[in-house]
């Protein structure tokens, strides 16, 4: 078997070690979309077989979850996640917040994350010089490059609503000085992409339980 070329191995956003760019260099909607449908499914079996584990403690593991987070701990839980290139998502908090009220919980997730990538920008943008963060951002440096490059401040979008890493995509938009402006409107993509997260994990939750 012949061994990848250096365009190939460049074309990886280093998720389930496959590439979601075509070899013209765009993005390959299709797989990128069974992908995230992929990272939904998977998210949601973990938390069906998590939940039949601690079902009956479900409610007072979530009543700990209110009385020690409140908002003002899950927005700097929120913020921080997406602030740093972490081996951790945002999603981890949805099985055990499901009874909030649904607006000020999706609205401050939405904003701490879109905060939490803002800040990631600014990293990027004083700190981008130094090893460490180049450090990293080194694994997804050429690819989230290339994405950068071709589609501009629209690949913190991109990165906002599937599973390309948010807060990598912003350091990296910060490294390569893209408007902060837009960054910051781009941003804003996370409250769609945390409704549908929201929605899709309670319905299968609901379904399943």
């Amino acid at each position: 078997m012949s061994k990848p070329n250096r365009e190939e191995k460049s074309n990886r956003m280093h998720f389930f070690d496959s590439s979601v760019f075509d070899h013209a260099g765009n993005l390959d909607w299709r797989q990128l979309i069974g992908k995230a449908i992929a990272v939904m499914g998977f998210f949601l079996v973990v938390y069906a077989i998590a939940l039949f584990f601690i079902k009956d403690h479900y409610h007072s593991i979530g009543q700990w979850v209110v009385d020690t987070l409140g908002y003002s701990g899950l927005a700097l839980f929120v913020t921080l996640t997406d602030m740093f290139v972490v081996p951790m998502t945002v999603d981890i908090i949805f099985p055990f917040v499901l009874e909030w009220d649904p607006v000020p919980l999706l609205l401050t997730m939405s904003i701490a994350s879109a905060v939490g990538g803002v800040g990631g920008y600014w990293i990027g943008r004083l700190l981008g010089h130094l090893p460490l963060v180049r450090m990293f951002t080194s694994r997804f440096s050429e690819d989230g490059e290339r994405l950068i490059n071709v589609y501009g401040v629209w690949a913190v979008v991109i990165a906002g609503l599937t599973p390309i890493p948010y807060s990598t995509v912003c350091w990296l938009a910060g490294m390569l000085r893209v408007n902060p402006y837009m960054v910051a409107l781009a941003s804003l993509s996370r409250l769609p992409r945390m409704v549908i997260y929201y929605l899709l994990i309670r319905g299968g939750l609901s379904f399943i339980f």
